[in-house]
């Protein structure tokens, strides 16, 4: 029996986050495996994964989430029992977390996630955003996004160029941002996983580009809010 595979997704605002999560577990249930869905963002708790569930799991995705609405914009949030022992479920499991220092810190409360032999932890970085729009300005952000509880395995190990302005963004947007990404890489040592498009331009790009993987997104987020 294979050892299995735990995804963390963090970001800063709008980077596209739970965009890339929730895209990622999909990729995995096209091809039948085993996939669950936890999220965690607590940070905004008015837009979450909870009111696209339904089509989340009708795709195949087993999905854990906040049971019921609670609590409006930057309001705080309570955590399940169920969203702690998230990693008790069988299969492979993608987390989606909030923003910000809070973002990884979360994590501390998930059972036996420093036990995870495949454990990735990954930034989406979308360079249209302050805090991610320059190599210096990432370089900040991931030191600052790990957290405050530092912990051995509580580091990233990949970042996700997910450049984009919504329906507005170009393949020269998407490029742009990757070459920002690309060289803040460099600098800090930690690879470029992904390359996210929309899959209205997805015909601008191959399956690699410049060797690095490219994920077509099928955007559902805009649902979620509530």
């Amino acid at each position: 029996m294979r050892d299995r595979f735990v995804e963390v997704y963090a970001g800063a605002y709008a980077s596209g986050k739970s965009e890339t999560a929730l895209n990622r577990a999909i990729q995995f249930a096209k091809i039948k495996k085993d996939i669950t869905l936890a999220d965690l963002d607590t940070v905004e708790p008015a837009y979450t994964l909870r009111p696209i569930a339904k089509d989340l799991e009708s795709l195949g995705v087993n999905v854990i989430t906040q049971p019921e609405y609670f609590g409006l914009g930057e309001a705080g949030s309570y955590i399940t029992p169920q969203q702690m022992n998230c990693l008790s479920v069988d299969g492979d499991v993608i987390i989606d977390v909030g923003y910000g220092a809070s973002g990884l810190d979360i994590l501390d409360i998930i059972t036996n996630i420093g036990d995870e032999k495949n454990l990735q932890i990954f930034l989406v970085v979308n360079t249209s955003k302050f805090e991610t729009c320059s190599v210096d300005n990432i370089v900040e952000y991931v030191t600052f996004s790990e957290g405050i509880e530092k912990r051995p395995w509580k580091k990233f190990t990949g970042l996700i160029s997910n450049t984009h302005f919504g329906d507005e963004t170009t393949k020269d947007d998407v490029i742009r941002g990757y070459e920002i990404l690309k060289k803040a890489s460099e600098k800090i040592n930690i690879p470029i996983r992904a390359i996210g498009v929309d899959k209205s331009i997805a015909k601008d790009f191959g399956l690699t580009y410049d060797n690095v993987d490219v994920w077509v997104y099928d955007r559902m987020m805009p649902k979620a809010f509530w």
